[in-house]
């Protein structure tokens, strides 16, 4: 079988790998000069859900013992512990522990008094309630319909699992999540899959349980040394790669490049955004009126980031969350800025970065003098407005951190939003692509199997989700579906 796979981003190079491991002719068209997609963008990052990358370095690794079909003998794999720092804009901090049930209970304790181990443990519960529900019906099942969905509802086990008419910040208040601050922490969590906190649905609440549940991971070398991984293991199934190859048009069987050319196959995997899917098939893909409600919202954040180094050694944990004001004024206007409308927001004459944000930095034991700082920002904030920023990021990064005026920091490099859509496509930049508004927008993306015949979608903006596991997921979902050849 001749298979045709567009975007050499995680599910574009899972997808391909899989595939070709099926004795497919596989054929991989990247508009960039590498492979990779997102992952060149990322320093340090945390895994999780790790058994889907071993799955597919295992079942892409060939028959023979010594084919180094394991992950961790194709990149260093090593968990991490804390998972991350919170400090608060007064000062006091919570640092999460990597999986112990006992231990992140006693660090909420110690960090919000009494109570609130026990709260944050029930809303762990909560999530995997959630993830028990939907992980058979809708997360392991390429071609699920709103059907199953209706399903669990139907159920009162299900109902109870999925909370369909509770948000998670209500989920959390409902436990016993009275501290601004325990909400400030769950509502990075909703952040993090490409939610305002103020509407997300409590079966997000699966996101902290997941990351507790199977663990928080990191490949030193960060994003590119996946990437590299990745790509190695594509041509070692023989996978061919076109790179600079833009697709421009998508039919049954067909895929026309931007230089003309006519490429033909008898199965197109599409590792695109949802709207460039649209866009390249002329039409709407399937599922448009399961995702509404994403739609309407727009998209998720971006991110703004700069590569800093110190002239001294820093002791910083992999991952640290600074917050600014956690009071709710201040949070409604950082998410007002952060899923608004960027012309119509930058019409208004508002602030394009928030002045007091929450920046997340990541770093990595082996260069201790080296961290990147990141801000979430509105998709589609212009270069001329991220640069613009960036010096006061560096200033706030030093701040924060606490560093003296003998500890400078010198800017490496920044990645703004419109890098990120340069290098992914994805419109503005985001993230995690269309924003998560409901239970539908999470777990009714926009499906495997397309209305055009023999096209299959994975990515962020298709099922199961966003998130580095996630859209390696989706392309398991993908193979699955070309197993028994039901498209």
């Amino acid at each position: 079988m001749r298979i045709i796979v567009i975007g050499a981003g995680v599910a574009g190079l899972a997808a391909a790998a899989r595939m070709a491991s099926a004795a497919n002719e596989v054929v991989l068209l990247e508009r960039g000069p590498s492979a990779g997609g997102g992952l060149n963008l990322n320093g340090p990052f945390t895994l999780t859900l790790p058994a889907v990358l071993r799955d597919l370095f295992v079942k892409t690794g060939g028959r023979k013992a010594s084919g180094g079909g394991s992950l961790e003998e194709n990149v260093s794999l090593v968990p991490v512990d804390p998972v991350r720092r919170y400090v608060f804009a007064d000062g006091s901090s919570l640092v999460l522990p990597n999986t112990a049930r006992g231990a992140a209970k006693d660090a909420f304790d110690t960090a919000f008094g009494n109570g609130a181990g026990a709260s944050w443990l029930s809303l762990l519960d909560h999530g995997n309630r959630a993830w028990s529900a939907i992980r058979p019906t809708l997360v392991e099942v390429p071609d699920a319909t709103r059907g199953e969905l209706w399903r669990l509802y139907r159920s009162g086990a299900g109902r109870r699992a999925l909370t369909p008419r509770r948000t998670l910040r209500q989920a959390g208040e409902g436990y016993g999540f009275r501290d601004p601050r325990m909400s400030a922490v769950l509502a990075e969590y909703a952040l993090g899959a490409g939610a305002d906190p103020r509407v997300a649905p409590a079966v997000l609440a699966i996101r902290p349980y997941i990351e507790h549940a199977f663990g928080a991971w990191r490949v030193v070398g960060g994003g590119p040394e996946l990437a590299r991984a990745m790509y190695e293991r594509c041509l070692a199934r023989n996978v061919t790669f076109r790179f600079g190859a833009e697709a421009t048009a998508i039919a049954s069987g067909a895929v026309t490049l931007a230089s003309g050319e006519r490429l033909t196959a008898d199965v197109i995997v599409a590792a695109v955004d949802e709207q460039i899917l649209r866009r390249l098939t002329g039409g709407a893909p399937a599922g448009e009126r399961a995702s509404k409600a994403s739609t309407a919202a727009g998209y998720s954040p971006s991110l703004l980031s700069a590569h800093l180094h110190a002239s001294k050694d820093l002791d910083l944990p992999h991952e640290s969350v600074f917050f600014g004001d956690t009071g709710r004024d201040a949070s409604n206007a950082r998410l007002d800025a952060l899923f608004a409308d960027p012309a119509a927001y930058a019409a208004s004459g508002g602030l394009s970065v928030p002045a007091d944000p929450t920046l997340r930095i990541s770093a990595a034991p082996e260069q201790p003098r080296e961290f990147f700082v990141h801000v979430d920002v509105p998709a589609g904030l212009s270069d001329e407005a991220a640069h613009g920023y960036v010096p006061t990021l560096v200033e706030l990064a030093a701040r924060r951190l606490g560093l003296s005026s003998d500890n400078a920091l010198t800017l490496q490099g920044t990645v703004t939003p419109a890098d990120r859509e340069r290098l992914t496509g994805v419109p503005g930049g985001s993230v995690n692509g269309p924003a998560i508004t409901s239970v539908s927008s999470a777990l009714l993306r926009s499906p495997t199997v397309q209305p055009v015949k023999g096209l299959l979608h994975v990515g962020a903006s298709s099922r199961p989700g966003p998130g580095l596991a996630f859209a390696a997921l989706s392309a398991w979902n993908a193979a699955e579906v070309l197993r028994p050849t039901r498209i």
